[in-house]
């Protein structure tokens, strides 16, 4: 079984525990936060919130894996994972959404549909 290290080792750039972030963010590669954020997180793959991070944005990533906390609006994901230990509170909107034994969610889910059934109504 790999540890949750090794599990998201694509991830090329990461915001350290000591950094404190207000404003918009902007991202298209795997991305780890570990410190404070605030204000909105965009990302066209891979957001990984790491178990110290506190984040209170409106995200709009492609994957979102919660280890540490989320509060606000999580849109347009075609996964979202709640680790164990995370918490993420508020609306999520997501093709899948998983909550791990020990990982928190409060707040409503509404199921996207993926982007590629999307693509093909259009």
């Amino acid at each position: 079984m790999m540890g949750a290290d090794e599990q998201w080792k694509d991830v090329r750039v990461s915001l350290g525990a000591d950094a404190e972030i207000s404003g918009r963010l902007s991202f298209v590669s795997p991305t780890r936060i570990e410190g404070r954020l605030k204000g909105e997180l965009r990302s066209s793959d891979l957001v990984v919130v790491g178990p110290e991070a506190h984040v209170q944005a409106t995200v709009r990533a492609t994957r979102l894996v919660v280890m540490g906390e989320v509060q606000g609006e999580v849109v347009g994901a075609t996964r979202v994972e709640i680790c164990p230990g995370g918490r993420l509170i508020g609306d999520v909107e997501s093709a899948t959404l998983v909550i791990h034994e020990g990982g928190f969610f409060e707040g409503s889910s509404k199921r996207a549909r993926p982007a590629e059934q999307v693509a093909q109504q259009s």
